[in-house]
């Protein structure tokens, strides 16, 4: 792997290429937290410039919607973890595009591995909960809670007090409103339209 592409736009691996840190010494970067499948998906990303979970080899699991949300998931979590905001607003616009088309579903491990990983004003963590309080029903959430992590229930419960009678289906994240679950660097940029397309 060429290291001028993985570090085109990851802080991260530039650091770690870098001859001052022993990983760039050695010629090896370690990633003890991160799938062998998320990263290829990854390098796949920083090579053709797309996600394609076709890529990896399908198990049961990976082939279900489920397993494809879970591993969109490990990739903006692992995007986050290289400083890569380009691959993390990638991400997200898949896992909208996703929810657009209804081919978007959530186990509540997924979900729990997102509040594990990401800190409080994660943008992915919005999406979820916009996603959740649009969709879950009340049946389907009380046989989830004992599953769930705290923070999860908190968070939720506070989006739908937040909503205060809107309808919750107002709030459901689609691709066209992409924008407000960007990451958009400390200037807080806001997107253009073509925002995806223009980051690059």
């Amino acid at each position: 792997m060429h290291k001028d592409i993985i570090c085109k736009h990851s802080d991260f691996f530039v650091a770690s290429c870098s001859k001052a840190w022993a990983e760039g010494k050695e010629g090896t970067v370690k990633l003890p937290t991160v799938e062998s499948a998320t990263v290829k998906l990854y390098i796949h990303w920083a090579y053709t410039g797309n996600i394609n979970l076709d890529v990896l080899d399908y198990g049961p699991g990976l082939a279900s919607n489920y397993g494809q949300t879970a591993q969109l998931f490990r990739l903006y979590i692992a995007a986050d973890m290289f400083l890569d905001r380009i691959m993390k607003n990638k991400a997200m616009d898949t896992i909208l595009q996703r929810m657009n088309k209804r081919t978007f579903a959530v186990d509540w491990h997924s979900a729990n591995l997102v509040w594990d990983n990401t800190t409080g004003d994660s943008p992915l963590r919005s999406a979820i909960l916009h996603w959740s309080a649009a969709t879950t029903t009340r049946d389907g959430f009380s046989k989830a809670v004992l599953s769930l992590r705290p923070a999860f229930v908190i968070d939720l419960a506070g989006t739908l007090l937040d909503l205060k009678g809107e309808a919750a289906f107002a709030k459901y994240p689609t691709y066209e409103r992409r924008s407000q679950y960007h990451d958009h660097g400390v200037d807080n940029v806001k997107c253009s339209e073509k925002c995806s397309t223009q980051m690059t």
